[in-house]
C-alpha cells in the first residue's frame, strides 16, 4: 500500500510539470480535453452508436499515447499503475464536470462547448473512416 501511495505521489509530481512542459504537454492536454468531452457526453448527451464508437477510438488512441508519455516520465511504473493514475485523473475531471452540470445544467455554455468538441472529435474519426473515391 505504501508503494502504491508513493507511486501516485511520484507520478503526480512528475505529471504536474509534464502538463506544463512543451514537449509533453500537448498529448497530456489533449488527454484532459477528451476526458472532459467523454464525461460531459456521458452526462448530457446521447450520441448514436457510430459517433460513440468513433469517439471511443479517438479516446483510446490519445490515452495510449499519453500512457507512453507518462511511462517515459516514470519508467519504473508499469501499465497497471499508470492506468490507475489516469483513471484517478478521469475521476477528478468527472467530479468537476458533475459540479459544472449542477451549477449550469446541461444547457450551460461550458457543457455546450464540450459537447461541440466531442462531436468534432468523433466526426474527425468518422471522416477518416470514409473511403476516398478514386477519380
Amino acid at each position: 500500500m505504501r508503494r502504491l501511495s508513493a507511486t501516485f505521489i511520484t507520478l503526480g509530481i512528475l505529471a504536474g510539470p509534464a502538463w506544463a512542459d512543451p514537449p509533453n504537454s500537448e498529448i497530456l492536454q489533449t488527454l484532459d480535453q477528451v476526458m472532459i468531452e467523454r464525461s460531459v457526453a456521458a452526462r448530457c448527451a446521447a450520441p448514436d452508436a457510430g459517433k460513440e464508437a468513433a469517439f471511443r477510438k479517438a479516446y483510446q488512441s490519445v490515452a495510449a499515447e499519453a500512457e507512453m508519455t507518462l511511462k517515459g516520465l516514470a519508467s519504473d511504473l508499469d501499465h497497471s499503475h499508470i492506468e490507475k493514475v489516469m483513471m484517478q485523473h478521469y475521476d477528478e475531471i468527472d467530479r468537476r464536470v458533475v459540479a459544472i452540470v449542477a451549477r449550469e445544467s446541461c444547457d450551460g455554455t461550458h457543457i455546450h462547448e464540450a459537447l461541440q468538441k466531442y462531436d468534432a472529435t468523433a466526426n474527425a474519426v468518422l471522416a477518416q473512416q470514409v473511403p476516398k473515391k478514386i477519380e
